[in-house]
């Protein structure tokens, strides 16, 4: 498996770009779609999905781009009009390469915040890695007050909800690669590390040792 993340700098979003075989995905590319195009080139991998975790407000998003210069589709979560893309569904699963990619619709932070997850069969049948958005960040959890004062504590229980109902049941080993890093708008306390799992989200992540995850706001 070849991954790739692409970091933007400023604004501290993250994309992806996964590779198995001939084939791969990017996860939430950025308007400069000639990054994923070179790595591809250079890896001699063919781009053949696209997957959006939310329609991010913080920055421009280049599913359309990208997907206009590769000729693919792009795939994005249930509960929002986009006119644009394929809305798929909770449980959908994708075959690329040897890699298993599985959709978990995991809103809280939007109502159509999705999460991937992924599971490399050449090795086995448990997930390895789940990319998880807006979700659920390094020592942090996505703000839920986007909608406003009147829905933020609708959007608190329902990030509850996928956080300890759909993404800490897959297990502590699972790697977990948000799509935002220290010194975005997106949650307050994001850690300055990169890497996290399942794992160590459970122990050492402050927000998930509530009861309740209470709305967030910005601080």
């Amino acid at each position: 498996m070849i991954f790739k993340r692409i970091q933007s700098e400023g604004i501290a979003a993250n994309s992806y770009l996964i590779g198995s075989g001939e084939n791969a995905f990017v996860i939430d590319p950025r308007r400069d779609c000639q990054v994923y195009l070179d790595i591809a080139q250079r890896e001699d991998l063919t781009i053949n999905h696209i997957f959006e975790t939310l329609r991010h407000e913080d920055f421009t998003v280049g599913s359309i781009e990208l997907a206009h210069i590769v000729g693919v589709t792009i795939y994005h979560g249930p509960g929002l009009q986009w006119k644009y893309g394929v809305t798929i569904r909770d449980g959908q699963t994708f075959l690329i390469g040897h890699l298993k990619v599985t959709v978990v619709h995991t809103p809280g932070h939007t109502d159509e915040s999705v999460s991937y997850v992924v599971t490399d069969l050449a090795t086995g049948e448990s997930p390895v890695i789940v990319f998880t958005g807006d979700a659920l960040f390094v020592n942090e959890v996505g703000r839920t007050d986007l909608y406003g004062e009147n829905e933020a504590r609708r959007l608190a229980e329902n990030l509850f909800n996928s956080i300890f109902h759909r993404l800490l049941p897959l297990g502590d080993g699972v790697i977990i690669c948000p799509a935002h890093g220290s010194g975005s708008m997106s949650g307050v306390h994001i850690a300055s590390r990169d890497e996290s799992s399942i794992g160590i989200e459970r122990i050492q992540n402050p927000v998930l040792r509530q009861n309740k995850l209470l709305p967030k706001e910005q601080a």
